[in-house]
């Protein structure tokens, strides 16, 4: 390697390090690497929803998201019309894949929890699928209920969430069936759906009375809307 590439290796492989950072800016791709096989496609870049669509009304998601500087912040539910809801599905269904976003949850208060997921294999025209529970409230969060947890299965193990002014690194990995939950680079869940543990799970859970819940092939990726005071960056996807 001549001295002029390896400057340029050093020089990329810093880039790349700078955008995995807490503080990293919004990510952009080439217009090469949108939609190729096995490379990364951004889902939010920092300026549109194009990938995404309401789970209610398409008009509702401007009442309960907003893009600013660069970060998809939900709108808390005090600050938007009575009763309007719209989480956001993907217009892509997904199977063997490797989803990564960045999140922030606002501090808890004694009268307001910060909620929301990240939900995958989503069942058609609902917001029932997986989770990848964020959530934070004063005092101890029991049960399989806290942020990396799958929501009301499994319980994460070593997730710890940054203060509450700096942001999150997560990811979630779907090969066959096969599922690993990811928080701040540490690999704090994983799971085989349709397995005899995930079953025995679903069976204590809420999910019982659906059929082969989260086994189907593939499904929409979803954020969820649970009344805001949570925003989402550099939201992307590889497929397997």
């Amino acid at each position: 390697m001549t001295k002029r590439n390896m400057l340029l290796a050093s020089t990329l492989t810093l880039l790349a390090c700078a955008a995995c950072s807490s503080q990293a800016p919004v990510e952009t791709l080439s217009d090469q690497d949108k939609g190729t096989p096995g490379e990364w496609m951004m889902l939010f870049d920092g300026s549109s929803l194009d990938h995404w669509k309401s789970t209610t009304r398409q008009e509702n998601v401007s009442a309960c998201w907003q893009i600013k500087d660069g970060e998809l912040v939900c709108t808390p539910r005090e600050n938007r019309p009575s009763g309007v809801h719209a989480s956001l599905l993907t217009r892509e269904q997904y199977s063997d894949f490797e989803f990564c976003f960045e999140f922030k949850l606002d501090k808890p208060t004694q009268e307001n929890a910060s909620n929301s997921g990240v939900k995958y294999f989503v069942y058609p025209l609902s917001e029932l699928g997986l989770e990848y529970q964020l959530y934070a409230r004063v005092g101890e969060v029991e049960g399989p209920h806290a942020t990396g947890d799958l929501y009301d299965l499994f319980c994460a193990k070593g997730a710890s969430l940054r203060p509450f002014d700096q942001w999150n690194e997560a990811r979630i990995v779907s090969k066959g069936t096969h599922c690993e939950h990811w928080l701040n680079g540490v690999k704090v869940l994983e799971y085989e759906r349709g397995g005899e543990a995930f079953r025995a799970a679903i069976a204590k859970s809420k999910f019982k009375n659906h059929p082969n819940f989260g086994e189907r092939e593939s499904g929409q990726i979803m954020l969820q809307d649970h009344g805001g005071r949570a925003r989402f960056r550099n939201v992307k996807i590889r497929e397997f």
